[in-house]
């Protein structure tokens, strides 16, 4: 039988044992052989959080909403779920599945081994087993957003069961609620842990992976029972806050705002994240970048959309907005990082139709790092957040409002908890009209978790695909540049179509498929 050699990079690069992991956990734990103590369990549990991160696919995800754009085909094809042209062989069909799936095996490799560790004590068995448990939970939820329908695997599989069948995602939202429900009930997982530890999964992280997949999934009371917890019990220490963007851009991995993220290290384990986003000016090729669809999100300093306030002014469409807007977006003019990022001058790097530019006119402030080095591939060390505070709290108030149950003044405190952020200060929200709260929830969503792969799974489940993924895209208002025949509009970004009979699930990749003929039949249209 061949046998694999256990892989542990920090220890390669650095000298360092796994004890020494105050990230996310990076060791891993490759075969059976190798299951006879607790560091082996502990290496093999770390190798299951590398899957956490997948900048490829977290930085392009909106990219397939209405709130970005990638002008290539490289590392990622999303631009191709974005605009309606995508196939079964599409690539980021394959490759999000693929992703997942190993998540998931690697999971299961840890729960299927972890008995033959005697010497393990029972709390650190509990424990250990809960955070893969929970992993396990995230990728089942981010499958069944994605593909719908998706084989259940709880196990590492013998060739026999090779070619799964696929199972409803009603039960496989019944198999992650279960799951987490059990794991939180029982408190196998702590509360937080000891600097030397931090970034494995909380009880807390396990209550808002709860949260979300019943919201995602309908199921208002479960929704509200979890938020709720978080939100009232004295045992969390969650909190707003008070710089949005320095939980983006690398200087506050350790905010109480953030619940769950895949966490990167500065010269160690890095990430090309300012290359994607980044505009010239900052190393970056300007590759996913803000659509009008985004920054029209924003309400007015007053409180009103765009549509409606007196502050808003079509001839200068990003004055007096939001303050989350030059938080997320570079406005042009704007600095990052000491570098002004100025579209509208004709020597500028970063302008429209320079090599590498925003097709769109503008770029992402939002997930740059505050100092960049290294090359294309490897100069980001920014973590990349999956769970924040404020989305339990717009999960609760959302929740109550769909509920049908009555909407009390812990609807409106959890709202504008959000909208008070320091630096925001956005004014409170009063109403109590169940139908205006519902658009207001949506629009705090939107403009609230921009990037950070929340986006398209609202856009499925409030069933809005043929009202904001339909027709052309836009960018920034060229007033700036005559010499450009659009001067006097909005810059064409592409023009996009949005099939309601396919568009609402991606399908099963061609490859899958090719197989494992049991997958079939796909999701209807493809």
């Amino acid at each position: 039988m061949k046998r694999y050699s256990i892989y542990i990079l920090l220890s390669l690069l650095l000298g360092l044992n796994s004890c020494d992991l105050d990230f996310q956990p990076l060791d891993s734990t490759v075969d059976t052989t190798y299951w006879k103590s607790q560091d082996d369990v502990q290496k093999a549990v770390n190798y299951a959080y590398r899957r956490l991160g997948n900048t490829d696919l977290q930085a392009f995800i909106s990219c397939a909403t209405d709130d970005s754009y990638s002008w290539s085909n490289w590392p990622s094809d999303i631009q191709y779920a974005g605009n309606g042209s995508a196939t079964t062989s599409t690539g980021v069909f394959l490759n999000t599945w693929d992703h997942y799936y190993k998540m998931i095996a690697a999971c299961n490799n840890v729960l299927d081994n972890i008995d033959k560790v005697t010497s393990l004590s029972t709390e650190m068995h509990n424990r250990y087993s809960a955070e893969v448990r929970v992993l396990r939970a995230y990728a089942y939820i981010q499958l069944t957003g994605f593909f719908g329908d998706v084989p259940l695997i709880d196990h590492i599989q013998s060739i026999d069961e090779f070619k799964a069948s696929r199972t409803s995602k009603a039960a496989i939202i019944d198999f992650v609620v279960a799951e987490l429900k059990d794991v939180t009930d029982n408190d196998y997982l702590p509360v937080s842990y000891p600097e030397s530890d931090y970034g494995r999964v909380t009880k807390g992280a396990a209550l808002g992976l709860l949260a979300r997949a019943a919201l995602f999934d309908g199921r208002w009371q479960v929704a509200i029972d979890a938020s709720k917890q978080i939100i009232t019990s004295s045992e969390y220490n969650y909190a707003i806050d008070d710089n949005y963007l320095s939980l983006f851009n690398g200087t506050n991995k350790t905010s109480k705002e953030i619940m769950l993220a895949a966490q990167y290290i500065k010269g160690t384990y890095t990430n090309p994240m300012a290359t994607w986003v980044g505009a010239p000016s900052l190393t970056g090729w300007g590759q996913v970048v803000p659509l009008k669809g985004l920054i029209d999100a924003y309400e007015c300093v007053d409180g009103k959309t765009i549509d409606e306030s007196p502050l808003y002014d079509p001839n200068h469409p990003t004055a007096n907005r939001d303050p989350r807007l030059a938080l997320t977006v570079v406005l042009p003019g704007s600095s990052v990082n000491g570098v002004t990022i100025d579209i509208t001058k004709s020597s500028s790097a970063d302008r429209l139709g320079a090599s590498n530019a925003s097709f769109s006119g503008y770029y992402y402030r939002k997930y740059i790092p505050a100092d960049i080095e290294g090359s294309w591939d490897t100069n980001s060390y920014n973590d990349i957040v999956l769970l924040r505070y404020p989305e339990v709290l717009l999960t609760y108030a959302e929740a109550v409002v769909e509920s049908g149950n009555p909407i009390d003044a812990s609807v409106l405190n959890a709202i504008n908890a959000v909208r008070e952020r320091k630096g925001v200060g956005m004014p409170i929200v009063t109403t109590t009209d169940r139908d205006a709260l519902r658009k207001i929830i949506r629009r705090e969503r939107h403009v609230e978790f921009p990037m950070e792969g929340i986006r398209l799974f609202d856009i499925r489940r409030w069933h809005i695909g043929e009202e904001v993924m339909n027709g052309t895209a836009y960018g920034i208002l060229n007033n700036f540049d005559n010499s450009r025949g659009d001067y006097g509009s909005y810059v064409k970004v592409e023009d996009r179509s949005f099939n309601s009979q396919r568009d609402y699930l991606w399908p099963v990749p061609l490859n899958e498929v090719g197989l494992n003929s049991n997958l079939l039949p796909n999701n209807p249209g493809w």
